[in-house]
């Protein structure tokens, strides 16, 4: 028998006169379906929910987490816009408050938002990852990698500035696509080698011992030309090329000798990373047939039907019955 608790859902509510600086608002605003979903959930499951909505500036978040009266917080929050790194930071308030809140602690969230710093971390705990490079334009002749690369933003996720123009052939396209990201996305960009081969993604649960959810694998039917990356119109542009040529397919295709390799890169990766709670682990197979770890999504969308929900269905497990697990494993 599930015990009723008081759950506040935490997200960060974007204020509807505001313009996105990026133009990408569909991912801002996509929070709040998942936040309907989520209270819709624990609601089937008997608890009594409350939704906290968090608006910048960041200095009034610390009053309203204080007036928070709830037992468990499920943290939804993402990051004011623009402020990326105002994610683990309101984590690590939660902390400092003693409140007892779902998926990761604030260091998990800060290590796995600089992707450049965390693959330093994958590649110390022999985790295979493309090579890489942080460009800004005056950096750029340093240049040292093998083209195709993809050149994205350091610090964003949901797709954020990917389009098909980030994947680079020649120093003239890098170049341009390094002026374009570090100009959009405080200063800098993540540069890597391209990695075309199939593409994986997978969902873990559990504290100190991680599950392995489901394997997904993004499957692309694009024009000819188009590279094969989830740009932000592949997420969020229902009427693209883009969207309509993206899919995915759970659980993935793969023999027993591909799972046990995506499984232990997506085990080593979040061991790595010490995630807790839940988090999403984003891979592409090279060549060769190795599995090169591109990601740890440590704060991954839970809406119903894609990513860890998608996954979990595939083994049987209900939304609701997810969303108890991730408040269970809050309260450990």
């Amino acid at each position: 028998m599930i015990m009723p608790l008081k759950v506040a859902i935490l997200y960060n509510d974007p204020p509807g006169e505001v313009i996105i600086p990026n133009g990408e608002e569909e991912a801002t605003t996509g929070v709040l379906e998942e936040v309907v979903a989520v209270k819709k959930a624990l609601v089937v499951k008997g608890h009594q929910v409350e939704k906290v909505p968090l608006q910048p500036p960041l200095d009034t978040v610390p009053r309203v987490l204080r007036n928070i009266r709830a037992d468990v917080i499920f943290n939804l929050f993402e990051g004011f816009e623009d402020q990326p790194h105002s994610e683990p930071v309101v984590a690590h308030m939660m902390e400092e408050m003693g409140l007892h809140f779902t998926g990761n602690p604030s260091r998990v969230l800060d290590l796995t938002l600089d992707k450049a710093g965390f693959k330093k971390v994958l590649q110390q705990a022999g985790v295979d990852t493309p090579d890489y490079m942080v460009l800004a334009p005056d950096n750029v002749n340093d240049f040292r990698l093998r083209f195709p690369c993809i050149v994205k933003p350091r610090d964003e996720d949901a797709s954020h500035g990917l389009s098909p123009e980030n994947v680079v052939s020649d120093m003239r396209q890098l170049k341009e696509q390094v002026v374009r990201i570090s100009g959009r996305f405080r200063g800098h960009a993540l540069v890597e080698e391209f990695i075309d081969g199939r593409e994986f993604n997978a969902s873990i649960l559990g504290n100190s011992l991680h599950e392995l959810v489901e394997i997904s694998e993004i499957v692309y039917t694009l024009p000819p030309g188009l590279p094969r990356i989830l740009t932000f119109e592949s997420k969020w542009s229902e009427e693209t090329v883009y969207y309509k040529g993206t899919e995915v397919c759970c659980p993935a295709e793969v023999d027993a000798g591909l799972r046990e390799t995506i499984k232990a890169a997506v085990l080593s990766s979040c061991h790595a990373a010490g995630c807790r709670g839940y988090a999403r682990v984003d891979m592409r197979q090279d060549t060769d047939g190795g599995i090169k770890v591109l990601e740890v999504n440590a704060n991954p969308d839970i809406s119903p039907e894609i990513g860890i929900a998608l996954q979990a269905e595939a083994r049987g497990i209900t939304y609701p019955d997810l969303i108890q697990k991730i408040v269970d494993l809050a309260l450990e």
